[in-house]
């Protein structure tokens, strides 16, 4: 009897453990997607729609990055278990692959940058300077949730908050800020931090490494990472055509309504992408549990921010982002559907991904970036901003569809 109390004790034990580590993870998540939040927040005020719509196309550089390194090197070592199995050499080769990255990343904005002018000049060298140090955090943090410290990343991405808001205040105490000066205050912020993270995590100097990385990893890489470029490509794609149909003020105006909602879309990819780590080798039913449970939270935050949208008052709202507040609340709305929409989807594709289905990513997002790029096209010609969000929400409805049928479809075969 006591040996059976015994081991129902360890068993509490271990799942109140497990309950701690996920909520530390999506606690992290929810502070990585306010730095995100904080950074557009600021600068939105600043920013006429068209400085705003420069200012986003540049940013979509870092989500673009933060999207391809963690295909590259921390998903696949959250999948691969190479942290649990003592694989030392492939930690380093993931945290190498993931530094090269933002360095070549950065090197391409620096290049463009030099034969560009104005303020994206400015914000691409800004970038160039930015990327290898958000490389090495980013991946810091894949590596703490690996290794069963997520507590360890939240201390780093609070401190990474915190020390951007300062900075801020003590910007506006010493003169003025535009669009350039947040952003170089956002890239400046992460040095140290990165610094702390490569200490704390382990360097990601072994370049040496990087072969047998991407050469062990070869069945795993290939989908994660198509997966990533379309995410990506679909983002750029998106908005070029948005800017094409609508003009700078118009995508400028879109990136503002999506100021509250990006955060909601880091977070809620952020979470799904932590999953991972907690469903690899599950079997096909908690595989296809956690994501139901994952977007049914989604369902409910985005229904509060929907409650929230209707009742926020005018005349705050409008001196927040710099733009008249009855306007945007209308493409808020239908922002806050795509939001749910893109989560519920990605958390179907993640579930792929630990179940071994990497190429259900890119076969769902062959249809939706397809599907996403002429919607956004024919309903931005038709109804202006509001259409292009239309076509976002549409879009990543097909998606939802495409990916829960694959996974579904998967756990009735196996």
């Amino acid at each position: 009897m006591s040996a059976a109390n015994g081991s129902r004790l360890d068993g509490l034990r271990a799942l109140a453990g497990t309950a701690v580590r996920q909520s530390a993870v999506t606690i992290d998540q929810l502070v990585f997607s306010a730095i995100t939040f904080a950074v557009q927040l600021v600068a939105a005020p600043v920013s006429t729609d068209a400085e705003f719509g420069v200012f986003s196309l540049v940013a979509i550089v870092q989500i673009g990055q933060w999207y391809l390194g963690r295909a590259i090197a921390a998903e696949p070592l959250l999948v691969s278990k190479a942290v649990a199995n003592g694989d030392a050499r492939g930690v380093r080769g993931a945290a190498a692959t993931s530094l090269l990255l933002g360095v070549a990343i950065g090197l391409v904005c620096l290049v463009v940058g030099l034969m560009l002018d104005g303020p994206a000049r400015t914000l691409l060298l800004i970038q160039a300077l930015a990327s290898p140090f958000t490389a090495v955090l980013d991946h810091g943090r894949y590596v703490s949730y690996a290794r069963q410290r997520p507590l360890r990343a939240l201390a780093l991405d609070g401190a990474w908050l915190v020390l951007f808001l300062g900075a801020v205040g003590v910007t506006l105490l010493v003169g003025e800020l535009d669009a350039s000066s947040v952003y170089l205050v956002w890239a400046l912020s992460a040095v140290p931090v990165a610094a702390a993270c490569a200490w704390l995590t382990g360097g990601p100097f072994g370049f040496g490494a990087v072969r047998g990385w991407l050469r062990d990893r070869r069945s795993l890489l290939p989908g994660f990472l198509i997966d990533a470029v379309y995410l990506t490509a679909g983002t750029w794609a998106t908005f070029g055509v948005t800017a094409w149909v609508v003009g700078l003020d118009g995508l400028g105006l879109l990136r503002k309504a999506l100021v509250p909602v990006t955060a909601l879309t880091v977070l809620f990819i952020g979470i799904s992408n932590a999953l991972l780590a907690h469903l690899a080798g599950r079997s096909a039913r908690e595989v296809v549990r956690a994501p139901m449970l994952v977007s049914g939270l989604a369902a409910v935050v985005s229904l509060v921010f929907a409650g929230l949208t209707l009742i926020a008052p005018d005349d705050l709202i409008t001196a927040a982002l710099g733009t008249p507040w009855d306007g945007l609340r209308p493409i808020v709305l239908v922002l806050l559907a795509y939001a749910f929409l893109l989560a519920t989807a990605q958390t179907a594709l993640v579930a792929g991904k630990a179940s071994g289905r990497a190429w259900l990513g890119p076969r769902v997002r062959t249809v939706q970036f397809v599907t996403e790029v002429a919607l956004v096209a024919l309903l931005g010609v038709w109804l202006g901003v509001i259409g292009v969000a239309l076509g976002m929400a549409v879009a990543w409805l097909t998606a939802a569809a495409l990916a829960w049928g694959g996974l579904l479809g998967q756990r009735a075969r196996a």
